[in-house]
């Protein structure tokens, strides 16, 4: 997961929109994202099955982790996120704004995390240990597609979310219609999961089967916040939530063989359910309205929060979890994340983003005109 336009949508998506909507954000969007890196977190630090603790999580945080080992769908939740999120930035964008917009919010955070990480590995023997080619191939955001290790362990999400917007990049060249995208959000699940059936290799890869209907329910929810909903949005809500409940609950097998302790497929699915009524709800429902400032700030650290938790917080575990008492270490770790979430958002993302997003349009725009 993602996780904005802030992902993420990854976990990398973000909650602002320009001509569209009548508030400039969705505050409740950004709190929930921040919130679904926080379910992701502790589910690294206290879900999984990780080495670090030196014994199973579930024996070290015995009451905490029948919560916490369903931490995994904070991913699925940032999928939904970043449907809804990318749909809002895309609609009625050019796309060379597109392109420039997911270039500038995605690779400077990402880029200070790999650079950081790399730089932790060189004094501490416990984490991946990439070499120095899998770190340079991982600067691209494409290492799974040459199958490289990623230099931290929450980037596989990244890969998917690129995949989305690729898909999104073609839909703004062909022209993004509200019936083009009730049918594309329909349809998109099921011949995703044709293709996987089929052996469908490439096309199986590029339309993501496993996590399709997440993305397409996200889409189908901005419709509803964008115009309201009709009947076909909400059957196709109704369509795509099924299939991503679906998912979840067929995944819960493989979630209890990572976490090394049951987890229950109702649980799963009865989340996943949840997930798009909170979508909803802070969007189109109740709590639209919710306007806390608060929120955006916490939505600001999202995604580097995402990127940095995993390698730095198991370092933390690993070098404290024999002489220091185990609460105090999960808040030491946890700390030193936000931390550094704190630092590259502020150093890096605030610095970079809008330079960089202007330079690639420019570069886009010139390469466009050189054409005709």
């Amino acid at each position: 997961m993602t996780s904005q336009p802030s992902a993420v949508a990854p976990p990398a998506a973000s909650v602002s929109r320009d001509r569209l909507a009548p508030r400039s954000r969705l505050r409740g969007l950004d709190g929930l994202r921040f919130v679904a890196a926080a379910v992701v977190l502790g589910y690294h630090y206290t879900g999984i099955g990780i080495p670090q603790w030196g014994a199973p999580p579930h024996d070290v945080f015995p009451v905490l982790n029948h919560v916490t080992r369903y931490g995994f769908l904070g991913v699925q939740l940032f999928f939904v996120i970043s449907g809804f999120v990318i749909l809002m930035t895309a609609y009625g964008r050019p796309i060379t704004g597109f392109a420039a917009s997911r270039v500038a919010r995605l690779y400077p955070a990402y880029w200070a995390a790999v650079a950081l990480t790399v730089v932790l590995q060189l004094g501490w023997d416990g984490g991946r240990d990439p070499s120095l080619l899998d770190s340079a191939v991982n600067l691209t955001m494409l290492q799974e597609a040459w199958d490289v290790p990623n230099v931290q362990g929450a980037f596989w999400t990244l890969w998917f979310e690129m995949k989305f917007y690729l898909l999104i990049g073609v839909f703004i060249l062909v022209g993004i219609t509200r019936r083009r995208v009730i049918a594309f959000a329909v349809l998109w699940p099921l011949v995703a999961e044709l293709a996987r059936a089929t052996d469908g290799g490439l096309l199986s890869s590029l339309l993501i089967p496993s996590y399709a209907p997440y993305f397409a329910v996200g889409m189908l929810l901005f419709l509803v916040y964008k115009d309201g909903g009709d009947a076909a949005v909400w059957l196709g809500i109704g369509l795509t939530t099924i299939l991503a409940v679906r998912q979840a609950y067929h995944y819960a097998g493989t979630a209890a063989e990572h976490v090394g302790a049951p987890v229950s497929p109702l649980v799963c699915g009865l989340a996943v359910a949840a997930m798009v009524g909170l979508v909803w709800a802070l969007s189109a429902g109740p709590l639209r309205h919710l306007d806390w400032r608060v929120l955006s700030t916490l939505g600001a650290l999202t995604y580097p929060l995402y990127l940095v938790h995993g390698q730095f917080g198991f370092a933390v575990i690993d070098v404290l979890h024999d002489d220091v008492s185990r609460w105090l270490v999960l808040a030491l770790a946890t700390g030193l994340s936000v931390a550094i979430a704190l630092m590259v958002h502020h150093l890096v993302e605030n610095r970079v983003h809008d330079r960089l997003r202007d330079g690639v349009r420019h570069g886009l725009e010139k390469s466009l005109d050189t054409r005709r």
